[in-house]
């Protein structure tokens, strides 16, 4: 896709809000926005400086009070593109490392444009035709019982540093799906309105309902065999952002609109070893990124020869919680490679000692698997010399 082609993406649909106005005047934004059209840029003394995303301030406003809370306690701080900048490559970057639904485009003059994650999405279909879900897709599927509570289910995704979860019944059969926003919407939000007087709410549901009430369902699937492209026409025409890979009924994966754009930055940047760095919640300096990349590009190399051409994305939060100083830091790491797809999550105190303890568990990963794949190796020699 060429420079020109991408231009045809960029949109003008969004809607403006200054950085001190309250997150109680952005929900009548919301309402009157279209599905699809769902983009708000953040302006801070004459300046785009961001956007805000609606799960957030959902999630923000249960916690705070909508009235006093300003817009700026949310602002996602986005990169933001040029025209001379337009590339396939640089717009898959920027879903990724800034995880929203657009990206920020800056036209002539004082002008921006949106790019929709689903328009790109299909823009880049064509290119998937010939990859396989098995290509793309999350071995480690999240799951939590029909009968488990609400509030499992979120600590469950907390613990895992995931935003969904799989719901699965007494015979570990995908039966739904249930989101962090899905949590709020149903249970706390209408109970937090209920307390202010703003309508009846629905007083009667706690986290400690069973999850199988609150949960998504049908669930869409797809086959391990089956074409990425199919995934994301099946995302794209039901407006969702996950699809459960299954076999008779039972969960073997899971894709999500990253997974995809992860492979293609991978496709459009062939290297040996490539390492993606994405932060959330945190600012991390010049000097400690720099050591983080030689930590990790020390990894890679360690393992090259056994991997092959191959894709390292890390994903550092940062929580609330901290110790001596230090905050609580979860690291996912999602290694996409020849071999096939390692994904470990770790959680520590600081950024340091979180990054090494989940990379120690890669290296457990990586090296059981060249283990297995030595133990095969050892089988089919030893038939080989037998027969």
């Amino acid at each position: 896709m060429d420079a020109e082609l991408l231009k045809e993406l960029v949109r003008e649909e969004y809607e403006v809000i200054n950085a001190n106005e309250t997150v109680s005047k952005i929900f009548p934004m919301l309402e009157k926005l279209e599905d699809r059209v769902n983009a708000i840029l953040v302006e801070e003394n004459g300046k785009i400086v961001g956007v805000v995303r609606e799960k957030d301030l959902i999630r923000g406003s249960v916690m705070t009070n909508p009235h006093e809370t300003k817009i700026k306690n949310f602002v996602v701080r986005t990169g933001i593109l040029t025209i001379d900048s337009l590339t396939p490559d640089n717009v898959a970057r920027r879903f990724v490392e800034d995880s929203t639904p657009f990206v920020l485009i800056k036209l002539d003059g004082k002008k921006y444009g949106v790019i929709y994650i689903n328009d790109f999405l299909n823009s880049i279909k064509s290119s998937f035709k010939d990859v396989k879900v098995k290509e793309v897709m999350n071995p480690e599927v999240i799951t939590v019982k029909t009968f488990d509570s609400a509030a499992k289910a979120l600590a469950t995704m907390r613990n895992h540093g995931v935003d969904r979860v799989v719901v699965v019944n007494e015979n570990n059969k995908v039966v739904g799906i249930v989101t962090g926003k899905d949590i709020i919407d149903r249970i706390i939000s209408p109970r937090k309105r209920a307390r202010l007087g703003e309508g009846s709410g629905e007083k009667e549901k706690t986290l400690s309902i069973m999850v199988e009430s609150i949960m998504s369902y049908p669930v869409i699937t797809a086959e391990r065999n089956d074409s990425v492209a199919d995934v994301i026409e099946e995302m794209v025409n039901n407006r969702i952002s996950s699809v459960v890979v299954a076999r008779g009924g039972i969960a073997e994966g899971i894709v999500i609109k990253k997974d995809i754009l992860e492979s293609f930055i991978k496709r459009a940047t062939p290297t040996e070893y490539g390492v993606q760095i994405i932060t959330k919640d945190i600012t991390i300096d010049e000097f400690e990124r720099d050591e983080i990349l030689k930590d990790l590009e020390k990894f890679m190399r360690k393992f090259k020869d056994f991997l092959g051409e191959s894709v390292l994305f890390v994903y550092i939060k940062k929580h609330k919680e901290s110790f001596r100083g230090l905050p609580l830091i979860h690291v996912r790491i999602k290694l996409s490679c020849e071999r096939g797809v390692f994904f470990v999550t770790g959680e520590s105190w600081g950024v340091e000692f979180a990054l090494h303890a989940t990379l120690k568990k890669l290296e457990r990963e990586v090296l059981k698997e060249k283990e297995l794949l030595l133990d095969k190796r050892m089988v089919q020699k030893f038939y080989e010399e037998i027969l």
